[in-house]
């Protein structure tokens, strides 16, 4: 690829080429499909007796791949475990604040639970969701301390 090039720049580039084989192939092999199913209506898609989107047989192998080294090395890594614990104490003990100190969440995401009658639970969940690393501990730090 680029002997030179720093390992960060080379990873870039491998993932994007990754995605990019992915998001292609899904994308053929779900036209392919499509077409071969003579799909005409939206009906046509949910009487389909199988599914239409999909990848092609090799790159499904690909992504399974990918997948099952994902699982090995990264979310179930015993390297990583400590970090994992300590991520998943932090989501909890902030999950669990905000439960009981609603008041403490953004205007906007209590207005959430007021005018769109969502759950507290289903509001606090896509407000963590959408935290960075960075900002999730310093509202750790801010509502449960350390």
């Amino acid at each position: 690829m680029y002997p030179t090039a720093l390992s960060k720049l080379k990873f870039n580039e491998a993932l994007k080429r990754m995605i990019n084989r992915f998001v292609g192939d899904l994308i053929t092999n779900t036209q392919g499909r499509v077409k071969q199913a003579r799909v005409q209506t939206l009906e046509d898609v949910r009487g389909y007796p199988q599914r239409l989107a999909d990848f092609s047989p090799a790159v499904d192998a690909e992504r399974q791949e990918a997948k099952d080294f994902l699982y090995e090395n990264l979310y179930f890594s015993s390297a990583l475990a400590d970090e994992k614990d300590d991520a998943e104490r932090v989501v909890g003990e902030l999950f669990g604040f905000w439960m009981e100190h609603p008041q403490a969440l953004p205007h906007n995401y209590q207005a959430r639970v007021k005018e769109e009658d969502e759950s507290l639970s289903r509001v606090i969940c896509d407000y963590i969701a959408g935290m960075t690393d960075n900002f999730i501990l310093e509202q750790y730090e801010k509502h449960c301390g350390e």
